[in-house]
């Protein structure tokens, strides 16, 4: 597959009143679900799903430069009504969600393998954040970590006054939670690039569905229940692991990040063994979906998933190497 096959990846020519119509829809949904996110934040995590979703499908479909009419839309609709809000912070996050589904849609239209495009979308969204992010609060008073140790502490009253009953309003019950700031603010990038990879892997499983149904060609991709991380990639968790042991407190900090950020390729990987044994053994669908909210929202469940994931490497839980030597075998 590559940027040169025909509009609509083998569908029928649509009319020019229907392309627009599927714009207006792409450019409506990902405004409207920004708005969402202003005014209710905690929206965050359905943002970062549905938000690239139509930049994603737009991009595959249409590619340059039809497809960009989506992403491009909808940051010159999503900025114009930041500006009217006055909420900056949101459209930079925004700014990262458009760019995300339009990476993964180029990246499936170019026919990269599930794994290039999504590592090659997380590099650059996240290269991207971390210069806007520099760009905004380099300067700040305290410098950046002591600004985002700043925010960090905002939001924690925040959740506290919000949480906490009456009796238990303490400003003293906060001081262990205070003395974690510092260490959780300098852990920010490891948990900003692991969430951007769920996020990517979300947005592209939501968005495969959604191309399914309407017949539209995919790329010749494995079913994601066979996946597994590129198997060298096994040994920089392995190296941030001996980073923990040093005395430098910095190459810890480093260490944490790596493993922080890894672990949600692990955790995808677990979750990819998980989807292929319920495959297997037939587990009905609730159970299925009851399953997959534990190992997401639950972390000791998604700690385990991850490291059933990272073991796999050599265990190989689901004999995939066993298979392909019978069938590389003359």
């Amino acid at each position: 597959m590559s940027a040169s096959m025909p509009q609509g990846h083998g569908t029928e020519p649509d009319s020019t009143r229907t392309v627009m119509r599927e714009f207006a829809a792409g450019i409506g949904l990902s405004v409207a679900v920004f708005l969402l996110l202003i005014l209710l934040p905690v929206t965050g995590i359905m943002a970062t799903v549905i938000v690239p979703v139509p930049s994603l499908i737009s991009i595959y479909r249409w590619g340059t430069p039809l497809g960009y009419f989506v992403p491009g839309g909808s940051a010159v609709v999503g900025g114009t009504l930041s500006l009217l809000l006055k909420t900056p912070q949101s459209l930079v996050y925004f700014i990262e969600l458009l760019l995300l589904g339009t990476l993964l849609g180029s990246g499936m239209r170019k026919g990269w393998s599930m794994t290039r495009t999504v590592a090659d979308a997380v590099v650059k969204v996240c290269a991207f954040g971390a210069v806007v992010f520099w760009w905004m609060h380099g300067h700040a008073e305290g410098g950046l970590w002591h600004h985002l140790e700043e925010q960090l502490r905002a939001i924690l009253a925040s959740v506290w006054s919000q949480t906490a009953s009456e009796g238990t309003q303490d400003a003293d019950l906060l001081t262990p939670w205070q003395a974690w700031i510092p260490i959780l603010a300098r852990l920010f990038p490891g948990v900003a690039v692991a969430s951007t990879i769920i996020g990517a892997w979300l947005t592209l499983s939501v968005a495969r569905r959604m191309l399914l149904l309407r017949g539209v060609l995919m790329p010749h991709w494995p079913a994601w229940s066979l996946w597994s991380a590129p198997e060298g990639l096994v040994w920089a968790p392995i190296a941030a692991g001996f980073l923990l042991l040093v005395s430098s407190f910095s190459l810890k900090l480093l260490g944490a990040n790596v493993l922080i950020a890894l672990g949600a390729v692990y955790l995808l990987q677990g979750v990819a063994i998980t989807a292929f044994y319920f495959q297997k053994w037939h587990v009905p669908r609730l159970l299925q979906a009851f399953s997959y909210a534990l190992i997401f929202f639950q972390q000791f469940v998604g700690l385990a998933v991850a490291l059933m994931g990272f073991f796999d490497t050599w265990i190989d839980f689901r004999r995939l190497k066993k298979k392909a030597d019978v069938l590389s075998s003359p």
